[in-house]
């Protein structure tokens, strides 16, 4: 029974040492849990404001546009970019209707148009014009997102 008791103690013992070493990893640990789990985070506030979500679906689709941008003597790499891109507006496009966000739409629009075009002209092989179609993308993107 005695040896059971100071088993038990050793034990208590290295786990002390274990945690007064890592006190500090677990305490950050802690405090990251609770900024995570906080009210804010539960009640949903940034889903009710709908922004963030179109404006991150738009700058997904800036970088893919950007980077069928850089494919300027590559048809089939500006198709491939300029597809991607359209998909991340088309989602945007959705959490812009979802949220009532007129203004929002006007610049989608002309980008849908700008981004369909540019992918037609590429693959006609007209690379020069649908860059040129995909800068124009870009400006109204980045008007949406700054609006």
């Amino acid at each position: 029974m005695l040896d059971a008791v100071h088993a038990f103690v050793f034990i208590n013992k290295q786990w002390g040492i274990y945690i007064m070493r890592n006190i500090l990893t677990i305490f950050a640990a802690g405090l990251f849990t609770m900024f995570f789990s906080s009210q804010i985070g539960a009640s949903g506030y940034t889903e009710k404001t709908g922004s963030d979500g179109a404006a991150g679906y738009m700058a997904e689709a800036i970088e893919h546009a950007e980077e069928a941008k850089t494919h300027k003597a590559h048809a089939d790499h500006i198709i491939e970019h300029a597809k991607t891109s359209l998909e991340y507006v088309k989602k945007a496009e959705i959490e812009t209707i979802e949220h009532e966000n007129n203004e929002g739409r006007v610049y989608i629009t002309e980008t849908i148009q700008h981004l369909v075009e540019a992918i037609n002209h590429a693959k006609m092989g007209h690379t020069i014009i649908a860059t040129e179609l995909i800068a124009a993308a870009i400006e109204q993107m980045r008007q949406f997102i700054n609006k």
